[in-house]
């Protein structure tokens, strides 16, 4: 006759004392929900925006719920989300980053980027050298040209970028410039103003050493 193993009395002990076996994982404790007024107004933000550079409210889509990141101050909240809308050349895609001041929830901050794919997403301008591409990020110098945008104009909402203006030029080993346009609204009321952006990066590890406005 088979004798019954010992493990199993000694398994129903840990199991009934609470222990976790080996390989068993722990709970993790619930993240802190998103706001669902700060996506709404967030949402609603990014819709107006678009709507007011042409595109037809019907033809905006919001593509899942937006995440929640770190904030630089514990009265705002900071969202990200994404969405594509249909324009005459077709489906684009946008992505935009959200504040919303808890104290003043009217008060919504949005940067909006234009994210439709380019059969080449950074164009050479000048080829003295082999560009060297592979710590260029467009998104740093756009970072930087909108916080540009911010000290020329404090009030400035709606900020958005065309990634298919970009224009990428290397004539030494160790300066690059990233060219560009976009679109902003420099206080509520005004008109949306093209301007022209341009940084100075370092293409051995992208980093951003100049960015200048103009328009």
């Amino acid at each position: 006759m088979c004798r019954p193993s010992p493990l199993l009395p000694i398994a129903m002990i840990l199991a009934l004392s609470g222990m976790l076996l080996p390989g068993a994982s722990a709970q993790t404790s619930p993240t802190r929900p998103i706001d669902p007024e700060a996506v709404a107004l967030c949402e609603r933000a990014a819709r107006q925006s678009l709507t007011s550079r042409g595109a037809p409210a019907a033809d905006v889509r919001l593509v899942g719920t937006p995440s929640e990141e770190p904030a630089t101050s514990s009265d705002s909240r900071l969202l990200r989300g994404a969405g594509t809308w249909r324009g005459d050349g077709g489906q684009r895609r946008f992505s935009y980053s959200c504040t919303v001041d808890v104290r003043a929830p009217d008060t919504v901050g949005l940067v909006l980027r234009d994210t439709t794919p380019t059969p080449v997403d950074v164009q050479p301008m000048r080829r003295t050298i082999e560009p060297d591409l592979s710590h260029v990020s467009p998104t740093a110098c756009e970072s930087s040209a909108a916080a540009a945008l911010k000290k020329r104009w404090p009030r400035v909402s709606e900020i958005s970028f065309d990634s298919g203006s970009r224009r990428f030029s290397q004539e030494s080993t160790d300066r690059a410039e990233l060219r560009g346009q976009g679109r902003a609204l420099p206080e509520a009321g005004s008109p949306l103003s093209l301007f022209e952006f341009g940084c100075e990066i370092d293409p051995r590890d992208g980093r951003v050493l100049g960015t200048q406005i103009s328009g």
